[in-house]
């Protein structure tokens, strides 16, 4: 299954950071040593510009987690201390790079928690793929991640494109959305078929990939036996396409992730 290059000109992918939160280690992994201890679970979204269209994966933390967390997520915001800058959301970030929401063609939702959906009600344009297992999910959720969806995020007159498994967003091989179930029902990823190097976006497939090469399951998890075949999936894509694992919330972003709009992947 490797990828058959077109001219993709200069196709990149953006990461675009948006601030974070300060989370205990057991979201981590509810068994690690600094259990107790608080660290910054970054917040990003990613920007793939393709000759077909411009391709966001996840649209992010909505903006007034930041001034008014408990709008957003009630009670439950007290699990979370948001650290987000007015700067940290999709239309400033958009900004950098000389966009605004309305140069986005397609979204790609990796699931539908609050620090990733947060800014669909300014894409309302684009047709935003989802997996229909998420959707449903994220409509009527368990009562272990209640908190975490925000109705408020997706109750817009959103363009869903319901997923049922894989797909090739243009049908060259170089956009593909793989199932990645286990933090949610129906969470997805998307593998890019760069140039110099596949990049595979893994959104929460996994936190952070140290904790998948051990198969330390997370706190926040609809099903450990999935994330389990998860990750022996990603890792056989890993192999196979010699791919870059990016997972959202690696806690050594600063080091491991070239920032937008300085930097890129390319």
């Amino acid at each position: 299954m490797s990828f058959a290059y077109k001219d993709v000109g200069e196709m990149r992918v953006y990461p675009l950071y948006c601030g974070g939160d300060m989370t205990d280690w057991a979201i981590f992994d509810p068994f690690d040593a600094r259990v107790g201890t608080k660290v910054f679970n970054p917040y990003f979204i990613y920007l793939v510009t393709h000759p077909d269209g411009n391709v966001l994966f996840d649209s992010g933390p909505h903006p007034d987690l930041r001034t008014d967390p408990r709008s957003r997520l009630g009670a439950g915001a007290d699990a979370f201390e948001v650290v987000m800058t007015e700067h940290d959301w999709l239309v400033p970030r958009l900004a950098t790079l000389g966009m605004t929401p309305t140069d986005i063609t397609h979204v790609v939702q990796s699931h539908l928690h609050f620090d990733h959906a947060g800014g669909l009600e300014w894409l309302t344009h684009a047709k935003v793929y989802v997996q229909r297992e998420e959707l449903a999910f994220a409509r009527n959720p368990p009562r272990y991640q209640r908190e975490i969806f925000v109705a408020n995020d997706f109750n817009h007159s959103i363009q869903w494109v319901e997923l049922d498994g894989k797909c090739d967003l243009f049908g060259d091989g170089l956009l593909r959305i793989v199932p990645t179930p286990g933090h949610t029902r129906g969470h997805q990823s998307l593998l890019v078929g760069l140039r110099s190097r596949p990049v595979f976006l893994l959104g929460d497939a996994a936190y952070l990939v140290s904790k998948m090469r051990t198969r330390s399951v997370p706190a926040v998890a609809w099903s450990p036996d999935a994330f389990m075949s998860t990750w022996d999936a990603v890792e056989a894509i890993e192999q196979t396409e010699g791919a870059r694992l990016v997972a959202t919330h690696e806690l050594d972003f600063k080091s491991s992730v070239p920032m937008a709009p300085q930097a890129w992947f390319a």
